[in-house]
């Protein structure tokens, strides 16, 4: 039989993660093919105990050219793409089958969680396996236009599914990476000015490198290629990680705040420039405001909608409530600043600093109801 779904990746010198991966993914695809550019260790002796396809292919610091040859191999109706550092959870055979069986979808977004304590944003992983979807770009390499031209040509959908895969690559010492992107991040922003991703990640390669004044200059390209966009009219969702970073370079200043307006005037339910503007309107006393922008990140919380970019947790739950009970707290409704370090604590068990102020203003919220009208 025509297996249903091919999962393929590239790997080299994968051996400490590639069985973990390989076994997830067994759980719901047909078929497996590992590309290895160059592996010195086991990586290929593990692939073919999984039952995988192995084939080789020398590594010429070219994501897409890799990848694009395990696409050439796939006999599957359909694709999954996946690193050997990330794993599918939580899925199984049945589950994959009623996703695409008899499905008219030109593909399929999941949810990616791209570190251990972050939120996850949709990709596009699982497409159909037709020719004229392969990646493009040196480094961050994407399928997404051949999907997309898919759907429009054929009249195909592009559906979320409930699928989640967890990234484990970007825990630790990141040195190596950044050394080896950096010669084709440089390539890309050449060979494409105009992607936002890729200049934000530059920047963050020369700071993880210590490289500060490189790191700057690409952040102010990086802005600059954003604001170009928008005269353009073309709003890039990912530019607010650029937007991010930059107000956070430029601290408390005039610009840094004019610039965090416009920002949120583009991305009104960012929660990362909403906790910003919060911090923000705090150091101004404007408490009530305050309170108004973290109510707004927990609401966006609460309706659980998938996001185009990913948050660190704490941003999502113990940063809101941490924010709302400083400002109840100086505002002097203490019982109500106790009750929001509370919630803070329960999201953040380790944090110590939250009980200790939790207990600060239950004792204020105590001693205020004992006040008389009169007192001093």
């Amino acid at each position: 039989m025509k297996p249903l779904l091919t999962a393929a990746l590239i790997v080299r010198d994968e051996e400490a993660v590639l069985e973990e991966c390989l076994t997830s993914i067994g759980r719901v695809a047909d078929e497996i093919i590992v590309v290895d550019t160059g592996s010195r260790d086991s990586s290929g002796e593990i692939a073919l105990r999984c039952g995988a396809r192995l084939l080789h292919h020398p590594w010429e610091d070219n994501f897409a050219e890799a990848r694009n040859m395990g696409l050439d191999h796939a006999n599957g109706d359909w694709v999954l793409c996946i690193d050997a550092d990330e794993r599918l959870e939580d899925s199984n055979r049945a589950h994959m089958d009623e996703i695409l069986r008899g499905s008219d979808a030109a593909g399929f977004r999941v949810l990616l969680h791209p570190l251990v304590r972050a939120s996850a944003y949709l990709e596009y992983r699982i497409w159909r396996n037709d020719p004229s979807i392969r990646f493009e770009g040196i480094i961050h390499e994407t399928v997404v236009p051949g999907i997309i031209a898919l759907a429009e040509r054929e009249g195909r959908t592009i559906p979320t599914t409930d699928l989640v895969i967890r990234h484990l690559g970007y825990e630790g010492d990141q040195r190596a990476k950044h050394l080896r992107n950096l010669p084709m991040l440089r390539r890309e922003v050449v060979r494409n000015p105009t992607n936002i991703f890729v200049r934000h990640h530059l920047f963050r390669v020369f700071a993880g490198l210590g490289r500060y004044d490189e790191a700057d200059a690409a952040l102010t390209a990086a802005l600059e290629a954003v604001q170009d966009g928008e005269r353009r009219g073309m709003v890039d969702e990912r530019g607010i990680l650029v937007y991010r970073d930059v107000i956070r370079r430029r601290g408390d200043g005039e610009d840094a705040e004019e610039l965090l307006a416009h920002a949120l005037s583009l991305y009104p339910d960012n929660c990362a420039l909403l906790v910003l503007d919060a911090r923000r309107l705090i150091t101004q006393e404007r408490y009530d405001e305050a309170i108004r922008r973290a109510d707004r990140v927990l609401e966006i919380v609460a309706r659980g909608e998938p996001s185009v970019v990913a948050y660190d947790l704490r941003l999502l739950g113990e940063t809101p409530h941490a924010l709302k009970a400083l400002c109840l707290f100086r505002l002097e409704r203490y019982r109500e600043s106790a009750d929001e370090y509370a919630g803070a604590a329960e999201l953040a068990p380790d944090e110590m600093s939250y009980r200790v102020k939790r207990e600060v203003a239950a004792g204020r919220a105590g001693r205020w109801r004992g006040r008389s009208p009169t007192s001093s």
